[in-house]
């Protein structure tokens, strides 16, 4: 084969392969972009995240806006596309479209969102893991995180909130946690059961236990060496005295 005709079938593979990355493994589909779910479009901050049981739905406040990029960054740096369903945009008007009218496109590290208009409110839903969520923050404004029921985040030593600033309140047994302004590029909240703060006490509990019968053990197996180390002549204890002759010598 001559060099040319080469460098063409080369590129024509190239080709190929970039135009089916953007279809093999692809985590937006046309089905989940049109799943029917109801959001809660009455919010007054300029991003409401609430988490249920291994997802969320997030709405967005559009203002002077076409577009959005949708990611997740990773430890090493690079960008993620993530997980995007039931994509809807209220119009100013309370006129709510589906995913017929907004256009997304996956690539390898993002997924674009084009909405139907400058104006407005837009949502999605995506997963979430249990007891710990993170988003990068997609918009400026007031966020709120909103948790399921009988989960909380005051507990320090098993509950963390980032970034600070956050004010926490409890409606309907549900944590708010809300940042007026947020000037952070993502938002991580580790919450847990109430239930959770007794079950790590006992733990506590129980290893404290634990570790004084081991400390006890091996001071009673270490006063034991000692004993028979005694009766076996190996523990002689020399008194500082220049009078008495060397052991031996006596």
């Amino acid at each position: 084969m001559k060099r040319r005709e080469f460098l063409a079938a080369g590129g024509a593979a190239g080709a190929v392969a970039v135009a089916g990355c953007a279809g093999f493994g692809s985590l937006t589909s046309e089905d989940g972009l049109s799943e029917e779910t109801e959001y809660d479009w009455e919010t007054d901050a300029n991003a409401t995240i609430e988490i249920t049981d291994g997802e969320y739905q997030a709405v967005y406040t559009i203002e002077d806006q076409s577009t959005m990029r949708l990611y997740q960054s990773t430890r090493y740096g690079d960008d993620n596309p993530i997980d995007v369903r039931a994509v809807q945009f209220r119009h100013p008007d309370g006129t709510v479209v589906g995913a017929e009218e907004i256009e997304v496109e996956e690539t390898r590290s993002e997924v674009n969102v084009t909405f139907p208009a400058e104006e407005g409110q837009f949502a999605f839903t995506s997963d979430s893991q249990s007891r710990n969520f993170a988003t990068e923050t997609f918009s400026d404004g007031s966020y709120e995180v909103i948790l399921p029921p009988g989960y909380r985040v005051d507990n320090f030593v098993i509950g963390n909130v980032r970034p600070g600033g956050s004010e926490t309140e409890i409606i309907d047994d549900q944590t708010h946690i809300r940042w007026e302004e947020m000037d952070a590029s993502a938002i991580s909240v580790r919450y847990y059961l109430e239930r959770d703060v007794y079950l790590f006490g006992g733990l506590i509990v129980v290893a404290s236990i634990g570790a004084a019968i081991a400390g006890a053990y091996v001071y009673r197996q270490m006063e034991e060496l000692r004993r028979r180390r005694e009766e076996m002549g190996l523990d002689v204890d020399v008194e500082d005295d220049d009078s008495k002759p060397p052991p031996g010598m006596r």
